[in-house]
């Protein structure tokens, strides 16, 4: 039995002050204020020093860790990611090393989420490549749906695509969201310049995910039809549509999304359905969190503990809301809710204990500290 003791604990809803948390088995077992908890002789004791304990981050859209793909190694990308207080992560895999690439990429993930080593890895996010060619990075590998294609990837990976992006205007997509929604993935859809139209039947039939809105995206009426007015964007149809996960970059300096823009989309959306997300590529390992590659955006390089931080200062999120859309609401969008992304008995003991700027004190994998700061 291990206790977490002397914290602040981040519920769905409220922050119960000086708690405790009891975990037996690498599951939460029991959650209270101090005198309400009886801690066990010989209880192994994680002393969260009055600081704020809440769940663990998910990340469900995360290309990268440091100067590592995730497709190189899936390990090494996971380590990193689980310094910044990642707990449970989807590798995303891109349309730009090719189908062969992809299908060695994802067996790959397999066999590391199979060792069990870091431990974070819970599924794959594929990225296309089924996407429109006028929006995002590598246009050039962007193809057509094939549903050959699509096909040999859900007889060997339905089991592990948790979350599948396409462009729903392209020809053939309505097939495609037909055939993924039947196989049970969670769909996103993104890289696009769908019209209403497009996007409300992506929506009515399986869509319940928008890839990072408001970010590689247009209108499908372009210039306007008249001047001076404003056409529906992909993203305006997207905030329409009610119970869609809507992912948001949230970096540091309003690159990927403007404050303003991500306010809105708070506003509009609702906080239960705003996710954080890294979109995490490859660069340098320094403290900023946006990728610029010669003058050009290329992803970012983003952890969670500071999209979290960017939500605190550019969306003015309380703690407790930082949290759903850090943890609760990424787990809840790829349907991994049942195990993580709040603190309640039963689930898995997997926490961030931060400051109040979310700053890393310590990471708890599965009841195990694996960072200590």
């Amino acid at each position: 039995m291990k206790a977490i003791i002397n914290a602040n604990i981040v519920l769905e809803d409220s922050i119960l002050e000086d708690g405790i948390i009891l975990v037996e088995d690498n599951v939460i077992k029991q959650i209270g204020k101090k005198n309400q908890v009886n801690l066990p002789e010989d209880c192994e004791i994680i002393d969260a020093k009055g600081l704020f304990v809440g769940p663990g981050f998910v990340d469900i859209h995360c290309h990268a860790g440091g100067d590592v793909w995730a497709h190189e190694d899936p390990e090494k990308m996971a380590r990193f990611q689980l310094s910044g207080g990642t707990t449970s992560v989807n590798c995303t895999i891109f349309h730009d090393i090719g189908e062969e690439g992809a299908i060695q990429a994802m067996r790959k993930v397999r066999e590391t989420m199979e060792s069990n080593v870091p431990g974070n890895i819970v599924d794959v996010h594929f990225e296309g490549p089924f996407m429109n060619p006028k929006y995002g990075a590598n246009k050039h590998t962007i193809r057509p749906v094939d549903k050959r294609e699509y096909n040999r990837f859900l007889d060997e990976f339905s089991d592990l695509i948790t979350m599948w992006t396409i462009a729903p205007e392209i020809d053939g997509a309505r097939e495609f969201i037909t055939d993924v929604h039947a196989a049970g993935i969670p769909l996103s859809i993104g890289h696009s310049e769908a019209s209403p139209e497009d996007v409300f039947w992506a929506v009515d039939n399986g869509v319940s995910i928008c890839t990072h809105i408001l970010n590689a995206t247009g209108t499908s009426i372009s210039p306007s039809r008249w001047g001076g007015t404003k056409e529906v964007s992909f993203d305006d149809a997207v905030m329409l549509c009610d119970n869609v996960y809507c992912e948001l970059i949230n970096d540091s300096e309003g690159i990927h999304v403007r404050p303003e823009m991500g306010r809105l989309v708070v506003k509009t959306v609702g906080v239960d359905y705003i996710v954080a997300v890294t979109d995490a590529c490859t660069g340098s390992v320094d403290d900023t969190d946006v990728n610029l590659v010669n003058g050009s955006l290329y992803g970012s390089k983003l952890r969670m503990f500071q999209a979290a931080r960017n939500f605190k200062n550019n969306t003015q999120l309380d703690m407790v809301d930082v949290f759903k859309v850090c943890s609760r609401n990424p787990a809840r969008a790829i349907k991994i809710d049942e195990q993580v992304g709040t603190i309640e008995p039963g689930k898995k003991a997997n926490f961030v204990v931060v400051d109040d700027d979310y700053n890393i004190s310590k990471v708890i994998l599965n009841g195990k500290v694996e960072v200590e700061n």
